[in-house]
């Protein structure tokens, strides 16, 4: 069992396709085929289940498959970091964030390291919270942004921000209040409105269900809805009302879709930056971690995110101007 047919087997396994991934791969199918087949004999058991339309793996073989992906990332990464001693970084870089933060920070974050570091592949990911935990703590993730909690076990952490949670409704459901650009709703005014969240246990329910239990208050939402863009649509129709942090609705707030109020006392979330235990930072995910201190610095005051002053980075990684995201 060599690398070169760790890798190959994966392609199959995921694309459920011997024909397909022989394309992707540029091999000839009959090759391909003998390949997986010598491999099932080497292991003594059956890796993929063979049909009509495809392929599928055995329990055996999703077994091989995270492994492989461990295996072959980790000798990427060998290779990255010896080769990325070079004038300018390069290799791949892998980053994640929660959903809710996705779109407000990778577009922009992207277009900004690009420019700095042009010869490193960036992956962006975002998904649910205790995804991308998993992910990074399996080195499946160089970085990634989360929440900060008790358990973040051997995860090597920055502080990054914190920001604090605004009550949303429909275009004009709030008028704007006098000092912090916001009308502001007492948390027991808030649990009687009919609110939509997701569902435990996303960390943002969490945060909620928290807040009111420290103000004895009960409050079961009247939806519960896990995709964030569903979710903020709902409220724009005026199906409800929901709790989130501004960064994820500031440029709807702009365009006039939705109004907010402030909530009193503030419920706050506190991210981190994460990199997996044991993981030799390289050149490229050394700089990339510069550009997302920059990039938080940059929109903090757009997006009403404190800034621990551990996050704070060097001067010469910050950009004039502020890259919207």
């Amino acid at each position: 069992m060599d690398f070169r047919q760790l890798g190959n087997f994966l392609h199959v396994a995921e694309l459920q396709s011997l024909s397909r991934a022989a394309s992707v791969l540029r091999v000839a199918q009959p090759a391909l085929s003998r390949q997986i087949k010598s491999l099932e004999e080497e292991l003594g058991v059956q890796l993929l289940q063979r049909h009509g339309w495809g392929v599928t793996p055995t329990p055996a073989g999703r077994v091989l498959m995270e492994h492989a992906r461990r295996v072959l990332k980790e000798v990427g990464a060998a290779r990255d970091a010896v080769q990325a001693y070079q004038m300018e970084p390069s290799g791949t870089v892998t980053f994640g964030t929660p959903t809710s933060l996705g779109s407000v920070m990778l577009p922009g974050l992207a277009a900004r390291f690009r420019r700095q570091a042009p010869k490193v592949r960036l992956h962006l990911v975002e998904g649910f919270s205790a995804s991308i935990h998993e992910w990074v703590l399996s080195g499946r993730l160089d970085l990634a942004v989360l929440y900060e909690t008790k358990t973040m076990g051997s995860l090597a952490t920055t502080p990054l921000l914190e920001e604090s949670m605004v009550l949303l409704g429909p275009a004009g459901r709030f008028g704007p209040g006098s000092e912090v650009g916001l009308a502001e709703l007492d948390l027991a005014e808030v649990a009687g409105l009919g609110l939509i969240l997701p569902a435990r246990p996303h960390r943002l329910r969490l945060l909620v269900d928290q807040a009111f239990a420290e103000r004895d208050l009960a409050s079961e939402p009247i939806l519960e809805v896990d995709a964030l863009p569903a979710l903020i649509e709902l409220v724009r129709m005026g199906e409800g009302c929901t709790l989130l942090p501004f960064s994820c609705v500031s440029a709807l707030m702009e365009e006039g879709r939705l109004s907010a109020a402030a909530v009193v006392p503030a419920i706050r979330r506190s991210l981190v930056l994460a990199r997996p235990p044991d993981r030799i930072p390289t050149p490229a995910s050394e700089a990339l971690e510069r550009a997302v201190l920059a990039f938080i610095q940059a929109q903090a005051a757009t997006l009403r995110w404190t800034v621990p002053r551990t996050a704070v980075t060097s001067p010469d990684v910050e950009e004039s101007g502020s890259t919207a995201a």
